[in-house]
C-alpha cells in the first residue's frame, strides 16, 4: 500500500513543487540544546535579549518568549520536560552518548499525532501506518533482534516512563507492539536530518504526508531545501498550492484522512520549526511520479541497496537500479579501468571490500580526530598503489583490482583527503604563512585545492550523463572554490616571490600539473574535466540528447568552466563558485544558504579587486 506523488501539472527544471510545508515534531541534535532554539533552530542570541529556558527542565533553550509560548504545552505535555528532568539522569551513559533526538521526537510526534486524533490501531495492523507515516518493517526488525532492536526497546521504555505523568491514548496492537515502539520506529524510518546552513546536522525533523509520501529514487527528479518561518509570524502565510498530490490504490481510510488533515490544517502544525520545501531538478510533465533521493548517490547498486534495506527497510527498484545492461554511471562507479578499454570483454575482479575496508578504517580514525596525518598516509598508499597508471601489461594482470579517477573508491578517497589536508593546513597555519610553518601549510593547502577540484571534476563528469548528479556537484564546487580562495591568500605574502606566476596560467587545466607536484597519485590523473583519456568506453557512454546538450552549452558556469582560459587559480576559483551558485539556484532555489555563500564569496572577491 505504497503511497506516491504526481505532478499536478507540467512543471520546468528549478520550479518549486509545494509550498514551505510544517514540521509534525521536531528535535535539536543534543549537541545543540544549549547553542540553538528548539522551537525555531535560530541561534540564540549572543546579546540581550538572551536566550529562556524551560525552569523545570533547564535542558531546552529558546531565543525569543514567541518561541517559548509557541513550546511550551508540546514540551510539558509530551513528556519531553520530563525525560530531561527525571528519566535522562537514569539512563545508561552509553545510551545518552547515542543522542536522544529520536527519542524527543518520538515523544513530540506521538502528542502530536494523540492530540489530533490520527492514532489508529487499525490503520498499523491493516496498512503499515499512522498519522499516514510508514511503520513497514517493525515487526521484522523486533524479530530479527540485534542493535537496532535494542535501541528501539530501550527508547519506548524511556518513552513509556517519560509519559506515565499524563493520560495515555489506549491503543492496542497485535504481537506485543506498543504505541512508544511503534512511533519510535515510524521517527527512524521518516525523519530528516535539518540542515539550516552550511555546517552541520541541527537535528530532526518529522513531516505529514505532503513530504513523507515522496518516494525514493536513484535518479531523482526532485531535491528539497530547509526553511526557517519568519519571526513573529502569526500563521502560515504560505497559501500556494501543491503542484505534487498524492496518488495510489488500496490504502487505508487513515492515510487518506492524515492527508486531508495536513491539507485544511496548516495552522495546526508547528508554528516555528524548520520547514521542507520541494523543488524540481528536471522537467516534469503531468502525471509524472516526483521522487526525492533518501541516500548518498555516489554509490555502487549494492551499496545503495544495503543503504536503503538498513535505513528504510525496502529494496529501490527504480530506473537507475534495474536499467539493463546498467546505467553508465553505475558502470563506471564499480568497473576495473581495464573495462574503461574493451568494456564488451567486462574483467570480473575482486578484492575491492579490501581497499573499502581500509578506507573505511581511515575515514573512521580521522572522524575520530585521532590523526589526520597518518589519514592522508594509508588512503594516498592504497591510490598509489591502485591506481591506474603507467603500468606494464604484466603488472596488471597480477592486480585483483585496478582503480581509476571516478571509481566510487577514489571518489570517497578524494572527500576525505580533501577535508584531512585543510585540517592539517589550518593546523600548520600558526604564523599567517609568514613563519617556519609556511612551507608546511603551503604544501597542505594545495593539496586540498588538487583533491576537492578532482572530487568536483569527476562529479561533473557523472552530472553530464545524468542531471541529479547536480546537487552533490553543486556543494563540492562550493568547496573547491573556497579551498581554491584559501590558497590565493597562501601565495599573496612572501610565498608569491616563489611560485612563478606562468604557473598559475591555464588552458585546458593546464594549472593541474603545478597542483599535482610531488604528489605520486594525483600525477596519474592527466585532466581532472575531461576523462576521455582513460579508454573508449567513456565515449561510449555518455549519450546526450539535443535537449541536454542545448542546456548544458547554456549555463554560464559550465562555458565559463570549459572555455574561457584564465590566468590564475583565482579564476577557476571564480568558475567553480560561479558553477555552483547557478546550479544551487535550480536544486534549492537563490534563497539557500548554499546559492547565498557563493554570492557573498563572489562579492567578497570583486570587492577585493
Amino acid at each position: 500500500m505504497a503511497m506516491e506523488m504526481r505532478a499536478r501539472e507540467s512543471v520546468g527544471m528549478s520550479e518549486d513543487l509545494t509550498r514551505a510545508i510544517s514540521p509534525y515534531a521536531t528535535a535539536l541534535h543534543d549537541a545543540f540544546l544549549h547553542s540553538h532554539c528548539s522551537s525555531c533552530f535560530r541561534k540564540l542570541p549572543s546579546q540581550p535579549p538572551y536566550a529562556m529556558s524551560c525552569m523545570l527542565c533547564c535542558s531546552v533553550q529558546y531565543c525569543c518568549s514567541d518561541c517559548l509560548s509557541s513550546d511550551r504545552e508540546m514540551h510539558s505535555s509530551s513528556g519531553e520536560c520530563c525525560f530531561f528532568a527525571d528519566h535522562l539522569k537514569k539512563a545508561s551513559p552509553s545510551y545518552i552518548t547515542e543522542g536522544t533526538s529520536d527519542v524527543r521526537a518520538s515523544l513530540r510526534l506521538l502528542y502530536f499525532l494523540e492530540m489530533h486524533g490520527l492514532v489508529s490501531s487499525d490503520s498499523i495492523n491493516r496498512s503499515s501506518r499512522i498519522g499516514g507515516l510508514s511503520t513497514i518493517g517493525i515487526r521484522e526488525i523486533l524479530e530479527v533482534g540485534g542493535e537496532v532492536a535494542e535501541r528501539i526497546l530501550k527508547g519506548s521504555m524511556l518513552m513509556s516512563s517519560a509519559r506515565k505523568m499524563r493520560t495515555q491514548t489506549s491503543v492496542v496492537f497485535s504481537n506485543g507492539l506498543t504505541i512508544e515502539i511503534v512511533t519510535l520506529w515510524v521517527v527512524m524510518i521518516n525523519s530528516v536530518e535539518v540542515q539550516i546552513g552550511d555546517g552541520w546536522d541541527l537535528g530532526i525533523a518529522v513531516y505529514g504526508p505532503s513530504f513523507s509520501w515522496f518516494n525514493h529514487s536513484c535518479f531523482p527528479n526532485a531535491s528539497f531545501r530547509f526553511v526557517l518561518a519568519p519571526p513573529n509570524e502569526d500563521s502560515v502565510s504560505d497559501k500556494s498550492e501543491y503542484r505534487a498530490v498524492p496518488a495510489s490504490k488500496g490504502v487505508a481510510q487513515d492515510a487518506w484522512h492524515a492527508w486531508q488533515f495536513e491539507e485544511g490544517s496548516a495552522h495546526a502544525l508547528g508554528k516555528y520549526g524548520p520547514r521542507v520545501v520541494v523543488r524540481c531538478i528536471k522537467p516534469i510533465n503531468k502525471g509524472d511520479e516526483v521522487c526525492i533521493t533518501y541516500i548518498d548517490l555516489l554509490q555502487t547498486r549494492e551499496a545503495r541497496h544495503s543503504d536503503l534495506w538498513s535505513k528504510y527497510k525496502f529494496i529501490c527498484s527504480c530506473e537507475r537500479c534495474t536499467a539493463s545492461p546498467e546505467s553508465y554511471v553505475d558502470f563506471i562507479l564499480n568497473c576495473d579501468f581495464r573495462n574503461l578499454s574493451s568494456p564488451e570483454n567486462a574483467f570480473i575482479s575482486r578484492g575491492i571490500e579490501d581497499f573499502d575496508d581500509i578506507l573505511q578504517q581511515a575515514i573512521s580514525e580521522y572522524s575520530l580526530g585521532d590523526d589526520p596525518k597518518a589519514c592522508c598516509t594509508m588512503i594516498e598508499s592504497l591510490l598509489s598503489e591502485n591506481l591506474m597508471g603507467d603500468l606494464q601489461q604484466v603488472e596488471l594482470s597480477r592486480k585483483r583490482h585496478i582503480l581509476h579517477p571516478l571509481h566510487h573508491i577514489c571518489l570517497r578517497a578524494y572527500m576525505t583527503l580533501a577535508s584531512a589536508y585543510r585540517f592539517r593546513a589550518l593546523e600548520s597555519d600558526t604564523d599567517g604563512f609568514k613563519g617556519e610553518n609556511s612551507a608546511v601549510s603551503f604544501k597542505m593547502t594545495k593539496a586540498a585545492v588538487a583533491y576537492s577540484f578532482l572530487l568536483a571534476g569527476a562529479t561533473h563528469h557523472l552530472f553530464l550523463s545524468e542531471r541529479s548528479f547536480m546537487t552533490p556537484l553543486a556543494h563540492f564546487l562550493l568547496s573547491a572554490g573556497r579551498s581554491m580562495l584559501g590558497f590565493v591568500e597562501c601565495v599573496k605574502g612572501e610565498r608569491r616571490k616563489n611560485v612563478s606566476q606562468a604557473k598559475f596560467s591555464f588552458a585546458s587545466c593546464s594549472c593541474w600539473p603545478f597542483l599535482v607536484q610531488s604528489s605520486p597519485c594525483l600525477e596519474k590523473i592527466k585532466n581532472p574535466i575531461d576523462f576521455s583519456w582513460l579508454g573508449t568506453a567513456i565515449f561510449q557512454s555518455l549519450h546526450l540528447s539535443v535537449v541536454d546538450s542545448a542546456n548544458l552549452s547554456c549555463t554560464d558556469g559550465l562555458e565559463i568552466f570549459t572555455e574561457e582560459q584564465k590566468g590564475c587559480i583565482l579564476s577557476l576559483a571564480i568558475c567553480c563558485i560561479t558553477f555552483c551558485e547557478y546550479l544551487a539556484n535550480i536544486c534549492y532555489g537563490p534563497q539557500h544558504y548554499l546559492a547565498n555563500h557563493a554570492k557573498d564569496l563572489l562579492e567578497g572577491i570583486n570587492l577585493a579587486q
